[in-house]
């Protein structure tokens, strides 16, 4: 077994797990209608990976729930580990912290410190978590690489529900349903066999997930309170009149500022007309689609250039918690991402070449960050309702004008 400096971790606190098991299970099953199909997967014994897609901040609990009574090592964000408190959580859990933005030997020998132990180590590929109800990241094909080499069993588990369940534009939870499906995705042998283009593929494919497409088949009723309630961090372009940043939220309803048009969230979490004249679309995936295209169309005109005016924060190593740096002018393009303005109190100009931004995090309504290297610049817009589209025009220009990228 390996034992070099700092690639020790340990096995989850029994204690701690377990006691989060239980009582998270009560609730989940019993409250937010949680249903676990693991019957694929008996018999099963470690080492093996576990990947799962990240509908929403519950899928931690779900997962955790499907695989009990299996303790997990999972994978995690460095950055949650800033928190000294979390930090001193996570640890008891045996989570394991990766830098999402570049390769992390030091995570890779700690899983593999992990496996040989003979434990279970987890995986949410996407990193991000979803804006509408699918998929909202960009999982790295070196996640197949990772799983070739390592050549040990994969176990998928499929969520529905999840989105639903927690969006991540609000704090409040609904209840309803959540399926959690566990599959056993490849064995050691069939993974000495299969190229990593196919193993990527039947990976990505395993743990997708449509939430709302889902709710089109499943029509599950969901109880909750103000049901629309910051619908508007994520949903910022009216379809009636098109103006952008004037939508608002009040209970269940999603309403412009501009023209008056309103939708009205029932407890299927589909849209209806709140006036005789409103236009407004069934579901939030549409809705998104809707901006989505309509700021494509913005990104291909030649001309294309967004501006705003934001606040420039870091994180300085072995400190909690992000300081600011200064305020400035942020601007896009197709090419890059340039800031401009006060860095500690001197004027720079901080430049990001689109070709190498990889991933977007970001917490609706609040910021968004831009790694530099291994370092990440968190930007918080004056008007943070522009956050959404900042992200999304960020992510398009990455798919639509650049390869991407693959890191370990």
């Amino acid at each position: 077994m390996p034992k070099k400096k700092g690639a020790i971790v340990p096995k989850p606190n029994a204690f701690l797990y377990y006691t989060v098991c239980f009582f998270a299970g009560l609730y989940f099953r019993w409250v937010l209608g949680l249903r676990v199909d693991n019957s694929a997967i008996k018999g099963i014994k470690p080492p093996f990976f576990v990947i799962a897609g990240h509908t929403s901040w519950l899928d931690f609990y779900t997962v955790t729930i499907a695989l009990f009574p299996g303790r997990m090592n999972y994978i995690a964000a460095y950055n949650l580990f800033r928190d000294p408190v979390l930090k001193f959580l996570l640890g008891l859990m045996g989570v394991i912290s990766k830098n999402q933005f570049t390769r992390d030997n030091q995570a890779i020998l700690k899983m593999k410190y992990a496996i040989s132990a003979g434990r279970i180590v987890a995986i949410f590929p996407h990193g991000c978590l979803s804006n509408e109800g699918r998929p909202g990241g960009f999982a790295a094909p070196s996640i197949a690489k990772l799983i070739t080499t390592f050549k040990i069993p994969v176990v998928a588990v499929k969520i529905n529900g999840g989105y639903l369940t927690r969006p991540r534009w609000t704090k409040r939870t609904r209840r309803g349903r959540i399926e959690a499906t566990v599959t056993r995705l490849f064995t050691s042998e069939e993974l000495g066999t299969l190229s990593t283009d196919v193993v990527y593929r039947r990976l990505i494919g395993a743990i997708d997930f449509d939430d709302y497409r889902w709710q089109r088949n499943h029509n599950v009723t969901f109880r909750g309170s103000h049901l629309a309630e910051g619908a508007e961090l994520v949903l910022y372009k009216c379809p009636k009149c098109n103006a952008e940043f004037g939508l608002r939220s009040k209970g269940n309803r999603l309403f412009c500022l501009g023209c008056g048009n309103e939708a009205v969230m029932n407890n299927k979490l589909f849209f209806e007309p709140g006036r005789s004249d409103s236009s407004v679309f069934d579901g939030f995936d549409n809705w998104y689609d809707f901006q989505q295209e309509s700021l494509l169309a913005e990104i291909h005109a030649t001309d294309f250039r967004l501006t705003a005016a934001t606040s420039l924060q870091w994180n300085e190593p072995g400190k909690y918690g992000y300081q600011h740096m200064g305020h400035g002018t942020l601007s896009l393009t197709r090419e890059s991402l340039i800031y401009e303005g006060n860095v500690f109190e001197k004027t720079e100009t901080l430049f990001f070449d689109m070709k190498d931004v990889l991933m977007v995090p970001f917490a609706a309504g609040e910021y968004f960050e831009i790694a530099n290297g291994s370092d990440l610049r968190r930007f918080v817009l004056d008007d943070v309702r522009m956050m959404m589209k900042w992200v999304l025009a960020i992510r398009l220009i990455r798919d639509e004008y650049y390869e991407k990228k693959t890191v370990s």
